[in-house]
């Protein structure tokens, strides 16, 4: 497969610093023994701090250290009978269902042994990730939890970047997979930290951000988070001086300077779908077009994203069934896939493709749904509003971005945290129905189930 991912050179190679190895043992060590609870925040820290590049390869198949976290921390669920607390639900359905196409048709694409490993690992980290989300963080305050905690384990990071920054070395190159001379573009140091490339690391921390503005209604705690968190990711998207980032910063500030707004959302959203048809039709190249205009740092690359998005509806009868092996004759240096949403029909036809907008938009309605219910201005009312514009922020990303690497943990955090809201949303509008449904979890655990949410509770109150 042509994708920027598939030519690091420490792929199916033994890499193992001690120190390295040192934080592994004690990654282990808080996902069998630390609180449930912490999971995703110790798998938060170890994507953050450790590159990939750090791996054991065992007969052939590749095991990086976050893996190897995400199995860990699936086998503390299952010992403890708490991993299929959750209810299966659409936007669930959809992650499996967009995940196993992309299993199954990548092989058949490419006809290759070596490229079926690959997806069962990808598969694997996937729904890994998800499930492990999914299972840990069943209330509003857990989600209000984790971001309190993930500003913590991340403050460090930002000390690292500023590192790379003045002295132009990357510290955290002894561990493989990250130059320890820092990337420069037109005189610019782009530094990118454990991550793979600065344009990743800056969307990490921004897809986080929207969770630590969203804590603003928690008292003076609250406050300090979301002004720790805004100073933290304005630092590293700084550093890495990527445009993507920079754009993702103002998309996540203006959607949160519209919340005053939020109670029509829906109104924006249709004038926005609407804008966008009529500039489609009226621009000479489609409002994709637009994409090539974008240099916020100098030295960006719009026009390659403008002409693979052009490329790829020229070539849609190509993939659009089963995907395709390469997009290196699309033209020039189109083999290096940055759009997630093209990516996804490569890999897995327009089915894959389909089934993230499906995430999306049902996510979307999941948030709308608590807006409507939670008081306005309340702590749970900003929590999930901060979810939705997690996503909203992503959904920008995308269009310059493929994730990979550690970097795809982020969307399968927040697309869990959807889920959690629709599964709650499905409870709520099921008792209001007065429907009497199953619960999943214990009856000793029934103040965490989706019903028993702060979020429901909040709206039953309401009522």
């Amino acid at each position: 497969m042509d994708f920027a991912a598939s030519s690091f050179d420490y792929v199916n190679q033994n890499t193992i610093h001690p120190v390295g190895l040192a934080a592994l043992a004690i990654v282990c060590a808080l996902l069998l023994f630390g609180p449930m609870r912490t999971i995703p925040l110790v798998l938060i820290g170890l994507a953050v701090y450790i590159p990939t590049a750090q791996r054991v390869v065992l007969a052939g198949a590749d095991f990086p250290f976050l893996r190897i976290g995400v199995m860990v921390a699936l086998s503390r669920l299952a010992a403890s009978s708490q991993l299929f607390r959750f209810r299966m639900g659409p936007i669930d359905w959809l992650v499996v269902a967009g995940t196993l196409v992309k299993l199954v048709l990548m092989p058949v694409s490419t006809g290759e042994m070596g490229t079926l490993i690959q997806q069962i690992g990808s598969c694997f980290d996937t729904l890994g990730m998800y499930v492990v989300v999914r299972a840990c963080l069943r209330t509003i305050e857990d989600v209000r939890r984790l971001a309190a905690e993930s500003l913590l384990v991340c403050l460090p990071v930002a000390v690292l970047f500023g590192i790379e920054k003045a002295t132009g070395r990357n510290m955290l190159s002894v561990f493989g997979g990250v130059p320890l001379f820092t990337d420069i573009r037109e005189g610019k140091l782009r530094c990118q930290g454990a991550f793979a490339h600065a344009i990743l690391a800056g969307c990490y921390f921004v897809a986080l951000l929207p969770l630590w503005l969203a804590s603003w209604r928690g008292g003076m705690t609250g406050k300090w988070i979301a002004l720790g968190g805004f100073a933290l990711t304005t630092i590293i998207v700084f550093c890495c001086t990527s445009s993507t980032p920079v754009a993702a910063l103002i998309f996540v500030i203006a959607a949160f300077a519209a919340y005053p707004f939020c109670a029509h959302l829906r109104v924006v959203w249709m004038a926005g779908l609407l804008l966008g048809t009529i500039l489609n039709f009226v621009m000479t190249h489609g409002i994709w077009h637009l994409i090539a205009r974008i240099d916020l740092v100098g030295g960006s690359t719009g026009y390659h994203r403008f002409h693979l998005i052009d490329q790829a509806i020229n070539h849609l009868s190509e993939w659009w069934l089963i995907g395709t092996t390469s997009t290196r004759h699309w033209g020039w240096g189109l083999q290096d896939v940055t759009n997630q949403y093209i990516l996804e029909g490569v890999r897995g036809g327009i089915w894959a493709t389909i089934a993230l907008f499906a995430t999306m938009v049902l996510s979307f309605r999941a948030c709308g749904f608590w807006l409507r219910r939670v008081p306005f201005g309340s702590a749970q009312h900003l929590v999930v509003y901060g979810i939705g514009a997690s996503i909203f922020a992503q959904m920008a990303i995308f269009l310059a971005v493929s994730y990979f690497g550690q970097t795809t943990m982020i969307w399968y955090l927040t697309v869990a945290l959807g889920a959690f809201l629709a599964e709650s949303a499905a409870v709520e509008e099921a008792r209001s129905r007065g429907v009497t449904t199953r619960n999943p979890s214990s009856a000793s655990d029934s103040r965490r189930a989706p019903g028993g949410s702060a979020v429901g509770a909040l709206a039953r109150s309401e009522r």
